[in-house]
């Protein structure tokens, strides 16, 4: 019996030494996947963070790009309303000389009754046209006894005069003119020195 009684104490040595070493490796085990489950969260947690720091930058990307395309849209307004406002800038600029002639030609003396007749209908016809330049935005640069502007002036000549202050216009030999807001040709003047 004392046989017996060792055989079955060292078989239950055996089965605790099984089961401890079973507790081990179980350990072990979960200790493994623990840390294979903490792996795979610091993994995750890494591309979160990637990700949000693309999202991120997509995102400031995007506000960038509104930007851009609201300053075009804003861009693109303010041209179309440029262009609509000087519109007929060539046209007013081309008939401009052919105008500052025919007021030219309607201002001269006439010799006979016919011939004034003729200049009368040339005036009618130059203030018509005049008028309807004015409407549109031309404007007469007036410069006749006003200081030299060399943004509105071209100085053709100089001439010492008394009794007037250095710089101011004493003669317009040609009309300047503004359209609107811009400068469509400047006046050329005498200036007094």
């Amino acid at each position: 019996m004392a046989e017996e009684k060792d055989k079955i104490d060292e078989e239950l040595n055996q089965e605790v030494d099984y089961k401890e070493e079973t507790k081990e490796e179980t350990q072990k085990k979960a200790k493994a996947k623990k840390s294979r489950h903490e792996v795979k969260i610091e993994k995750l947690e890494a591309e979160i963070q990637k990700l949000k720091e693309e999202n991120k930058k997509e995102a400031e990307e995007f506000l960038k790009a509104r930007a851009d395309l609201d300053n075009i849209r804003k861009r693109l307004i303010d041209e179309n309303v440029q262009n609509r406002k000087y519109a007929s800038l060539q046209l007013v600029s081309d008939l401009v000389t052919p105008v500052d002639m025919l007021v030219k030609v309607s201002s001269m003396e006439a010799k006979t009754e016919e011939m004034n007749n003729f200049l009368i209908g040339f005036k009618m016809i130059a203030n018509q046209i005049n008028d309807v330049l004015e409407k549109d935005g031309l404007k007469e640069i007036k410069c006749l006894n006003q200081p030299f502007d060399p943004n509105y002036h071209q100085a053709m000549s100089k001439e010492k005069v008394e009794g007037v202050e250095p710089g101011i216009v004493i003669e317009v030999l040609q009309a300047g003119y503004m359209y609107k807001d811009r400068l469509l040709k400047p006046a050329m003047v005498k200036v007094s020195e």
